[in-house]
This record gives structure tokens, C-alpha cells and sequence, in this order.
């Protein structure tokens, strides 16, 4: 749960006390990188009023003006949140970091993590965003021995007959990463995770199926994560270079209510053996065509469905 829209239980709910010791620390001691690296990780606490608690008013996104910005008020633990607002907030709701980055509510905000300590941390909405959000080579720096990551993108029936007919294997445009989807069965469900759920009469077959272009990344460095905003200032404000309609989230990911990465392509070649999937609506996914990466044509396949 990422929108403000939603409101998470009273106090109890975190036990964020070593943590937010350890960040304290880090934070004393300077040391910016181990507070990033404890942050990526962590749950943080956002305050809520009475009314949005008991549900009589929407949740709003906690926030303070300080020196002519706009910062996001979060805290490492309830026992922080207590303490630093002098008991004046009773009510939070439990977010991952990297929910807060998905469902950012404007890059041209900050973060200040426990306000009105000793040794407060405050982010720029870019590295709350590159925290959240790292790029596939950075991905692949950190565990050089995984797997290549798989990514997809969904296509319309139309887009599908022409990749067929024209034997095309280049793809552009955004592309998901296909782990953070694994667990959407539905079609419709899948639309929705990556921010095209008004799409779907476009997307989906007379028979409400939904076909995806699948395939394992390689050259993770033409995968760009597309930061930016919806105008040039909130690009700006992310040091992104995206400006797209909304709800473009200009962090990383592909729509505000979801946790699925997703980055921007242009011209890719297809690696050999990418491939289009149909998903039924009850969330079987049969193999239609292979890409021949050899002879650079699709190769049709008929699989029963189990």
C-alpha cells in the first residue's frame, strides 16, 4: 500500500528502536552511506491525524515547510514518532522505503527521516528514487552471480499480428521487470500493476486474454530507470530526464499502487529465444512464438494449455 490513501493501524505496529539507533549512528558519524544502506531496507512510520485513523477524513501525506521546501515527515520507529512530535501524533501507518518511493506523492519534495532529533536525515526525492530503484547494472553489481533478470512488456492484439507479420524482434518503450509481477495471476490484475488498467479494452482480446513479450536481459546498461516527472520541474527536481503525462511516477516504477520496476528501452534487439506468452484470464500462460535470434523471425508454437 503506497497512496496516502489508505491508512495502516495505530501505534504498535513497528519495532524500529535498533534501527533507528543504528541510523542515528550513521548519521553522527557522517557516514551517508551506511544510513542509505540501512534506509533501502527499512520501515518507516508516517504520521496520520485521529480523523484519518478512524476513517473520517482520506490519509494525507505528512509534511513541514522548512527554508522554502516541502518535506515528507517519516520516522523510524512508533516509540521515534512519540517522542519527537511530544506525543502530539498517536496514529501512523508502516511503510516500506520502497513503497514510499513508488507511491512519492511529488518529486519536488524531500524526505526527513525523525525530525526534530539530534540527527535528523533528510533525501532529495532523486536518491529516495535511485535508493529505492536501482538500475539493473547496479543490480548486477551488487549480486554478480544471479541470473540475468527477466523483463516484459504487455502488447495489444494489433501490435502482436504486426511483430508476427513483419517478423519484428526490436522493442522500445517501457518494459517491466517480470519478477515483481510474478505473483499477478489475472490479466486485468497484471494491466493494473503496470499503470495500463485504462488500457485494457486496447490491450485485452475479445477472450480477455492478454499476450506479454518476455525475455532475459542482456546489456543491462541500455535498460535506463526513467526518472523524471510529469513537467520539466519535477523532472528537474529528480535530476531525471523523462517528462510524461500522469500517473507516470518519475521514481522508478510503474504505477503509484504498485511495487513493479520498470525502465525504458530504444530499438533493442530481441535476444534469441524471447517470448510471446498469451495470459488467460484465469492466469494460465501458454507460449504462442519464439524469437529465432539466428534468423531473426519468429518461430510459432502450439502448446496445449495443462
Amino acid at each position: 500500500m503506497t497512496g496516502p490513501e489508505d491508512a495502516d493501524p495505530a501505534p504498535g505496529g513497528l519495532d524500529g528502536a535498533a534501527f533507528g539507533s543504528a541510523l542515528a549512528a550513521a548519521a553522527e558519524a557522517g557516514d551517508t552511506a551506511g544510513c542509505l544502506a540501512l534506509l533501502r531496507t527499512a520501515e518507516l512510520a508516517l504520521p496520520l491525524s485521529d480523523a484519518a485513523a478512524a476513517g473520517a477524513e482520506p490519509a494525507a501525506w505528512p509534511t513541514a515547510a522548512s527554508d522554502g521546501r516541502t518535506w515528507v515527515l517519516a520516522y523510524t520507529s512508533v516509540d521515534r514518532m512519540l517522542e519527537l512530535t511530544g506525543g502530539g501524533v498517536g496514529h501512523c501507518r508502516a511503510v516500506t522505503f520502497t513503497e514510499l518511493a513508488a507511491g512519492w506523492p511529488d518529486t519536488r519534495w524531500g524526505l526527513a527521516v525523525d525530525p526534530g532529533g539530534a540527527h535528523p536525515f533528510l533525501l532529495e526525492s532523486g536518491t529516495v528514487a535511485r535508493l529505492a530503484a536501482p538500475t539493473l547494472v547496479e543490480d548486477a553489481l551488487a549480486e554478480p552471480d544471479r541470473l540475468p533478470p527477466v523483463v516484459q512488456q504487455v502488447l495489444s492484439p494489433v501490435e502482436v499480428a504486426a511483430r508476427l507479420a513483419d517478423g519484428e524482434g526490436r522493442v522500445s518503450g517501457y518494459v517491466q521487470h517480470a519478477r515483481d509481477t510474478a505473483h499477478v495471476g489475472a490479466p486485468t490484475a497484471l494491466l493494473e500493476a503496470v499503470g495500463r488498467g485504462h488500457e485494457a479494452d486496447e490491450l485485452l482480446s475479445a477472450t480477455g486474454s492478454l499476450t506479454v513479450l518476455r525475455w532475459a536481459v542482456v546489456g543491462p546498461e541500455l535498460y535506463r530507470t526513467p526518472l523524471g516527472g510529469t513537467d520539466e520541474e519535477r523532472r528537474a527536481a529528480v535530476a531525471g530526464w523523462v517528462v510524461e503525462d500522469p500517473p507516470f511516477t518519475g521514481t522508478g516504477f510503474a504505477s503509484p499502487d504498485s511495487l513493479v520496476r520498470e525502465y525504458r528501452v530504444q530499438g533493442l534487439l530481441l535476444p534469441h529465444g524471447a517470448q510471446l506468452l498469451e495470459l488467460e484470464p484465469d492466469g494460465t500462460e501458454c507460449r504462442r512464438a519464439l524469437w529465432d535470434g539466428l534468423r531473426e523471425t519468429w518461430v510459432l508454437v502450439l502448446e496445449q494449455q495443462p
